[in-house]
């Protein structure tokens, strides 16, 4: 799948991020990836929640609401073959757009994000 790219601007850091703004794009997100940083288009305020079951690494997750300010922030591990660690990570409120990375991002929680889509 071919990814649009778009810039993600926080505070005076900017960096690159794949663009989720299609069932498709959203439903496929990192799996199956390494590195790299995706910002997902959520079509309405939700808490849905997200889960690793194909991914190899560690995420940030950054939720991000309507106004594209940071409502919260985890850190989501890999599942494995043990159901233990089969595992849904959801905010504590909800959220218009979801950063999620492979490295952990300066980013707090209550701060604004600047992208454009």
């Amino acid at each position: 799948m071919k990814y649009r790219k778009t810039e993600v601007r926080v505070g005076e850091e900017k960096f690159e991020s794949y663009l989720a703004d299609s069932f498709l794009s959203r439903f496929w997100g990192l799996s199956l990836k390494k590195t790299g940083k995706m910002l997902f288009v959520l079509p309405w305020d939700t808490k849905a929640g997200i889960d690793m079951m194909l991914l190899s690494r560690p995420l940030h997750l950054y939720f991000i609401d309507s106004e594209k300010k940071v409502v919260d922030i985890k850190k989501a591990e890999p599942w494995t073959w043990n159901p233990k660690t089969w595992r849904i990570y959801r905010p504590e409120t909800k959220h218009r757009y979801l950063l999620e990375s492979f490295e952990k991002l300066d980013i707090q929680e209550g701060d604004k994000v600047g992208f454009e889509i």
